[in-house]
């Protein structure tokens, strides 16, 4: 890719400018991201939910201490995964119902964000890191510059004195 930079300071700029850039984008896909993860959780926690419902429900139906003791016992893990599950979704419902379509919908919608914004950031990386190296190479060359010059001009304050 050709920028058209002849100065350090426009080098700079246009480093400066992307690296801006993939702050902006590394920001919202890590937005992104966090939401995804959230959205995750939910959904593993609706999986816990539907699987304990139905043993929840005939844990209920039983009155026997003994049967009831017994039936927890047998079903301890998915009763207590039921039981957290049904503590974290317990805000989300609406009318007695989950909005487990729209999570997944949403999901899919913020997945397909995300890979569009690594798509966008990956040149970006590619293009700035060439320029960060143009950047060094340049830098050497003006130190070196500056250092021969310093040589020069004592050679001149020698000669002169």
């Amino acid at each position: 890719m050709q920028n058209k930079l002849t100065t350090p300071e426009e080098l700079q700029e246009r480093v400066s400018a992307l690296s801006d850039r993939i702050d902006t984008l590394k920001s919202s896909m890590r937005i992104k991201s966090d939401r995804m993860k959230e959205l995750d959780e939910l959904l593993r926690m609706v999986q816990f939910y539907t699987e304990g419902k139905p043993i929840a429900d005939k844990l209920a139906t039983i009155k026997w201490k003994g049967k009831r003791e017994q039936f927890m016992s047998e079903n301890e893990n998915t009763l207590r995964l039921y039981h957290m599950a049904e503590r974290k979704l317990k805000p989300h419902f609406k009318d007695g119902k989950l909005p487990i379509t729209a999570w997944r919908r949403e999901r899919d919608r913020l997945e397909q964000g995300y890979k569009t914004g690594q798509a966008e950031l990956s040149p970006i990386h590619a293009e700035v890191k060439k320029l960060w190296q143009i950047k060094y190479k340049v830098e050497q060359v003006i130190h070196e510059q500056e250092r021969q010059n310093t040589v020069t001009r004592q050679k001149k304050q020698e000669i002169e004195h």
